[in-house]
């Protein structure tokens, strides 16, 4: 069975692979940003720890400034994380079937259910933070196991490096030690006075460093910002925005999943309740509920975004999967679900589809999701015709937000200096990036890439001149879905950018 786990994700993968060669999307604003940390190595960076640009740095200098050049690292990423679970669903569950065999079907049946969720999906494509994060964090789970039933010193060793490297993935990976540790407590108790748990721990504390080292130069800028993000500087909550907050939320949790599991997540619940106190199930629940409910009290004060619990979902899957298993009245009826659900994330990945049979007022352009990885490539190649007849290097790209920024980085040729300023904005990476004023007074030329139809007084006086402006239509499935203003501005001056306490 194991062969046939890793046929069918190399299969996923090519497909995946081709899907990004034909360039239907761009790079998202994220997935921008990211490679441009890859220009500028570091110990760490603003939002997120530092692994990400690292592999971006590697993947581009092998493939190019190229968006499978970026995208590789997560399609990579996304076809060993089936396997990887394969294995899990075998250790965690081996006394759970009477035969090798069985337990093989079953495992193998464990994996099959991953490719029908839009999270899994998503982070094996758009290489996010998540990607790594999802990767590293079911290789921590895997080898804890391991460690816990066999007491290797190396698995130990190996669960401190998986758990460390996840962490330079994503600060979330924090979430895994307290579940682990009630884990152990309940079941497991005499792991808590052996030294090598301690020492894996140890391990994994090591690869904070950098990150600890880096925020310590820079005024810990990443806790401020993290804390800010969890809803630490909000004093007064309202009952109904909670109320509301939450209803998000969970709706969210089951799209990212799939609405098509829903009734499948809702038995598996049932069940793992009766089923709690035995230790497998308790280990592959406690994991995904645990990190379900930090978020559900972020939910309470703040918005909270539908990726950033589901790294941790990846055991309910195997929960969902044993109990779907091994009640064939169940599995029979799963199997029509399961299709729609892998034809809902065929549709999400190319919503023009949707026209093409005549339903796109299911989701018109408009409230498309997709309209966000289109036409970066367009605007980009709209401000390189302005770049190529300055037919000078003495010019710089500029926008107020990062996002635009770090597209237009990635997609305006050649790669240029750009600038992201502060008019009313939070705080960002740029800020700690060179200053757009050591080019005042020096005979540049600024493109400023916006959404503004009219040009901001205090972009405006940072020049002598404004040369051009130009409108730019994001088209996409028969409708504009954004738009976008240039502005060539000759002889910069200097630019004030507004102080901020926002992170």
């Amino acid at each position: 069975m194991l062969k046939k786990v890793i046929l069918f994700s190399f299969i996923v993968s090519i497909l995946r692979i081709a899907y990004v060669l034909s360039g239907h999307i761009d790079l998202s604003p994220e997935e921008a940003q990211y490679w441009l940390w890859s220009k500028h190595l570091d110990l760490s960076y603003y939002s997120k720890p530092p692994l990400i640009a690292y592999m971006n740095a590697v993947s581009t200098s092998i493939l190019g400034d190229t968006e499978i050049g970026v995208r590789i690292n997560a399609i990579l990423l996304g076809g060993l994380i089936p396997i990887i679970l394969y294995y899990i669903a075998k250790e965690v569950l081996k006394n759970y079937f009477s035969d090798k065999e069985s337990l093989e079907k079953f495992s193998f049946f464990a994996t099959v259910l991953l490719y029908g969720t839009i999270g899994y999906n998503l982070a094996s494509i758009l290489f996010l933070t998540d990607s790594p994060l999802l990767f590293f964090f079911t290789l921590t789970v895997l080898f804890f196991w391991k460690s816990v039933e066999y007491n290797k010193p190396y698995l130990w060793i190996l669960t401190g490096i998986f758990a460390g490297l996840g962490f330079l993935a994503k600060y979330s990976m924090v979430l895994i030690l307290p579940p682990l540790v009630l884990f152990l407590v309940i079941f497991k108790n005499d792991v808590l006075k052996n030294k090598w748990f301690y020492i894996s721990i140890f391990i994994a504390s090591i690869f904070t460093l950098p990150v600890i080292i880096w925020n310590y130069m820079y005024d810990w800028i990443s806790f401020k910002h993290v804390s800010s993000l969890e809803g630490a500087h909000i004093k007064e909550i309202s009952i109904k925005k909670s109320i509301q907050n939450i209803g998000d939320y969970i709706g969210g949790q089951i799209l990212i999943i799939s609405i098509f599991y829903l009734p499948f997540l809702i038995y598996t619940l049932y069940k793992t309740i009766r089923d709690i106190k035995k230790k497998e199930i308790f280990y592959l629940f406690i994991l995904p509920f645990s990190v379900f409910l930090v978020f559900l009290y972020i939910a309470i004060k703040k918005r909270v975004e539908a990726n950033w619990p589901a790294f941790a979902y990846i055991t309910a899957f195997i929960l969902i999967g044993l109990y779907i298993y091994k009640n064939k009245k169940i599995l029979k009826s799963f199997y029509p679900f399961f299709t729609l659900s892998i034809i809902s994330i065929i549709f999400l990945f190319y919503t023009p589809l949707l026209d093409l049979i005549g339903i796109g007022k299911v989701l018109p352009p408009e409230k498309d999701p997709t309209k966000r990885l289109i036409g970066w490539k367009m605007l980009g190649k709209e401000v390189s015709e302005i770049v190529k007849k300055l037919n000078t290097d003495k010019y710089f790209l500029f926008s107020e937000t990062y996002q635009v920024a770090s597209e237009m980085a990635f997609y305006v040729k050649p790669y240029s200096k750009v600038f992201c300023i502060n008019i009313g904005r939070r705080k960002n990476q740029f800020d700690l990036w060179e200053d757009i004023n050591n080019y005042s007074n020096k005979g540049y030329y600024g493109i400023y890439i916006t959404h503004f139809s009219g040009l901001p007084a205090e972009v405006k006086s940072s020049f002598k001149d404004l040369v051009l402006k130009k409108e730019v239509n994001i088209e996409y499935r028969g409708k504009i879905v954004k738009r976008y203003y240039i502005y060539l501005l000759k002889d910069f001056k200097s630019f004030r950018n507004k102080e901020t306490n926002r992170y």
